[in-house]
This record gives structure tokens, sequence and C-alpha cells, in this order.
């Protein structure tokens, strides 16, 4: 029996060298095998659309419908050539008690009337031509008794034009005319006062009805299309808000063109307009403009909608410049010592940090790192924790959170729960969200500057845009695989300008 108990001693010696072995094997299988990092995603950031009104006056300059109506009025408006003309007229008068009647006096009648140079001008809503009229008239071999007298008369001829747009783009303008003799056109020949003023209204009735289709013919031809059409062709652009680091481009496309009104000056008409643009901003190369539409007719703009022009622009932190921030971040934590509930003091000596975006707009934050206890580095644990997490912020806030925190961890030691209890830590996460928060924020204040800067004026062609930025907001933060996006509306009062170079 003794050998049989031996050999049952034995046995067990061997079961139980061959489960510490087994145990063994299968502890080093356990803890050496590689875990695969989290997934890599590789979506482009896509920045939405932005709908912007931009306020534009195009100017039309008066001179040359002034050149124009000079050249269509004559100066020689009508001659006065008459003989034997019935001068003073025959009177009856009693002298004595005898009724006496005088003779007609006749005389020769020769004059002109001449206008002087036009003024046109703007005054509010209204254009204003003016027509100045002299008239000269010589009354000559008066009854044989005078040779010659001379009178002269003066007038101010005054259009007022009121302007519409048609859908065309063409202008069309009412006119109203009047005038008045500031001196009546009047000779006086033997004590009498002998005025032409019946016969000079109803000449210079036609003179006004010729200077009333002058100006319709000349307010037609001014070219407002000609003037708006560059306007809208050009409004198609690309324009550059950031060059670099990274390039940021905003795509300009026109959808509509409303008319507000006009006003006149003393040289020129200033029509107001509206552009209404979509505005798309992109990231890294410059994208193609849109291609150009025809210009679209006339409309009436709502007067009650803001102009202004609105950008969605993005604060960008691509992973590869997220990597040192973080890693200098953790390198300053790691001078002092991590508390950690679970296990006690650790020191910990940071290798590298590796960041990407993963699936379902998460973050994967891989560090690798030492730890040990304080006083005692002979034996380290040593890995890489992969944290992925959601990475959050409240709106208008560049204030980073981590929600629905995961870990997993690289080792070929049996440590994996110290490396993630170490990563668990409030201070760990912490470091690595105040790291990204201060990377946006910098990023934040300095695209926007340079935004500012790039739409504060821009010139394309003979067209000046100039934008005053005065409303910011930011939007919630998204983890995508080209970068950690963070979008921020920017909108601002702006003009455009038509300055021929």
């Amino acid at each position: 029996m003794a050998w049989l108990h031996g050999l049952r001693d034995g046995y067990g010696y061997v079961r139980a060298v061959a489960l510490a072995a087994a145990l063994s094997l299968a502890s080093c299988s356990l803890f050496e095998q590689e875990v695969e990092p989290p997934p890599r995603a590789d979506d482009a950031i896509e920045v939405p659309d932005g709908t912007s009104s931009l306020a534009t006056d195009i100017t039309v300059a008066l001179a040359p419908m002034r050149r124009a109506l000079e050249r269509e009025v004559p100066t020689r408006l009508w001659t006065i050539s008459e003989k034997g003309a019935e001068c003073v007229p025959s009177q009856r008068a009693e002298v004595i008690g005898i009724a006496l009647k005088s003779p007609t006096i006749r005389c020769d009648l020769d004059g002109r009337v001449t206008r002087g140079s036009l003024t046109v001008r703007g005054q509010g809503l209204d254009l204003v031509v003016t027509m100045p009229i002299r008239a000269e008239v010589t009354a000559s071999d008066v009854g044989g008794i005078i040779k010659q007298k001379t009178g002269t008369a003066s007038a101010n001829v005054t259009a007022r034009v009121r302007l519409s747009v048609r859908e065309d783009w063409s202008l069309r303008g009412k006119v109203t005319i009047r005038y008045d003799w500031r001196q009546p056109p009047t000779v006086e020949l033997l004590g009498q006062k002998l005025t032409f003023a019946d016969e000079a209204d109803e000449r210079l009735k036609s003179v006004v009805r010729t200077l009333e289709r002058s100006i319709e013919r000349e307010i037609a031809k001014l070219d407002l299309r000609g003037e708006i059409e560059p306007l809208w062709q050009r409004g198609f652009t690309v324009l550059s808000l950031n060059r670099e680091n990274p390039p940021v481009w905003m795509r300009l496309t026109p959808q509509a063109l409303g008319y507000e009104g006009y006003s006149a000056s003393r040289n020129a008409i200033s029509v107001r307009m509206r552009l209404d643009a979509t505005t798309k901003v992109f990231v890294g190369d410059k994208p193609a403009a849109t291609s150009a539409t025809p210009l679209p007719p006339m409309r009436a703009a709502d007067t009650g909608d803001d102009i202004r022009l609105a950008l969605t622009l993005p604060v960008i932190a691509q992973y590869s410049q997220l990597e040192p921030v973080i890693e200098r971040a953790l390198a300053k934590r790691a001078q002092r010592v991590f508390v950690v509930p679970a296990i006690g003091e650790r020191m910990i000596e940071l290798r590298s940090v590796t960041a990407y975006g993963t699936d379902r707009n998460r973050i994967a934050v891989g560090v690798e790192f030492e730890a040990w206890k304080p006083g005692e580095r002979d034996d380290p644990a040593t890995g890489t924790v992969w944290l992925t997490a959601l990475p959050v912020n409240e709106p208008d806030s560049r204030q980073v959170h981590f929600r629905e925190p995961e870990y997993q961890v690289e080792t070929t030691r049996f440590t994996t729960n110290v490396l993630i209890e170490i990563a668990k830590t409030q201070d760990f996460t912490e470091v690595i969200e105040e790291a990204l928060s201060q990377n946006f924020e910098s990023d934040y204040e300095e695209l926007l500057g340079k935004v500012d800067s790039a739409v504060a004026e821009q010139q394309l062609g003979d067209f000046t845009i100039a934008t005053d930025i005065d409303r910011v907001s930011t939007g919630t933060i998204t983890a995508y695989g080209e970068g950690l996006y963070l979008p921020v509306t920017a909108d601002g009062e702006t003009q455009i300008r038509y300055t021929p170079r």
C-alpha cells in the first residue's frame, strides 16, 4: 500500500506541476497578447452652408445724361421776325368831350430765344434738370418815330424726374416740368409796355415737350444692367479666409439680387441692392468657384431682412498637432504623484502620445507610459492605455469634456489593472481635456483674427467687399477622421462697393 500511496503522491505532484505550467503558459498568452488599437476613422469634415445677404450700391454717373441733353436740345430755341407788326394798338381817348382814336403803331420785330447750359443733379429721389432761357426782342422803325427799342426776358425751366426700375433692370423716368418767367418778355414803347408772354408761352410748350421726351429717352439709356451684371458674375468666387494651418476657403454663390431703392446725389444715382448668396467654407485645397448663372430679373428686396455676411467657420484641431500638445501637458503633470484610489500613489513617465478619430465620432488617445510606486522604480508597469471617448462641449464654449470613456491596454506584463486605474483618475483625463481646450481656445482666437482681417476688405476685380464681423457663436465639437472640428458661426454687416481700377 505504501508504494500505491507514493504513486498517488507522485501523480499529484505531476498534476500540480502540469497545472502550474499550464497556468504559466496561459498567463503569458493572456497578458502578452497584443490588443488591437481602436479603428481609425477616415471621414472628412463637412462645414454646412451659410446664407448671406450683402448690401451693394451701384453708382450711375449723371454726366453722360447731361452731355446727351446738351446735344439734343438746341441752343437757339426759336426766333422772332415779323415786319409791320402791330406794336402799339389803337387807343380810344376823350379830349374836350370829343372821342378820339389813336392810330395803330406798327414796327418790325426781331428777336431770338436761347437757352443756357443745362444742369442735371440729384435731389433725394428726384433728378432735377434745369434749363435757363433768355429772350431778346428788338422793335425797330416804330411808327417812324422810334428807330429801335430792345427788351430782354429770362425764365427757368425745371424738370423733376422720378425713377423706376423695371424687371429687366432698365430705368424709366416720370417727368414733371414747370417754368416761370423771372422777367417777362416786354418792350416799352411810347410809354406803353408791349409784352410777348402769351406768344412766348405757346412756343415754350413745344420746347418743354422736346425736353421731356429727351429726358425720358436718356433715362432709358442709362445702363443700369450693364453696371450690375459684372457684380453678379464676379460674385461667383472663392475667397481665402486662412492661408495655412489649415487653409480655409469661402465659396460665394449668388442666388438672387433684390432692388431696394435709389438716391440721387449731385453727380450720380446710387442704386441700392441686396445680393443673397450661399457661403460654403472648405478646409484644405482651394475649391473651384461655382459656374456663374445669368443675371436674374429684378425683384423688390425685403427691406426687413438684415444685410449680413454669415459664415460657418471651422476651428479644426488636426490630430498630428494635438499629439504634442497632450504630450507636453501629461509630461508636466507627471512631475507630481498620481493618487490612484484603487492602488495607492503612483509616479509615471511618459513615452509617447497617439491621437486620432475613431468610429462613432469618438476620439482615440493612446498614451504609452511607465508607472511605479514612489521609491520603487525597479519593476515599473509599462504599456499603452487607449482612451476612447466622445468629446463634448457646451454651446458657445471651447471647454472640452469626455463622455462615455472606454479603456483598453496594450502591455507585456501583468500590469493592466495598474495602468487602467491610473488612466481612469480625474487628474489623467482632465489634463487631456484641458490640453484640448487650450488648443481650441488659441486656434479659435487666431482663426477669428485671420478671418476678420480676410473679410474686412476683399478686392474682387473692380469690386470691394467690406465686412465687419460683430457676432460670433460656437457650436458643438465633433471628432472626424480628418480632425476635431468646432463650428464657429460668425456674421457681420457687409457692403460691396464698385471701385474700378
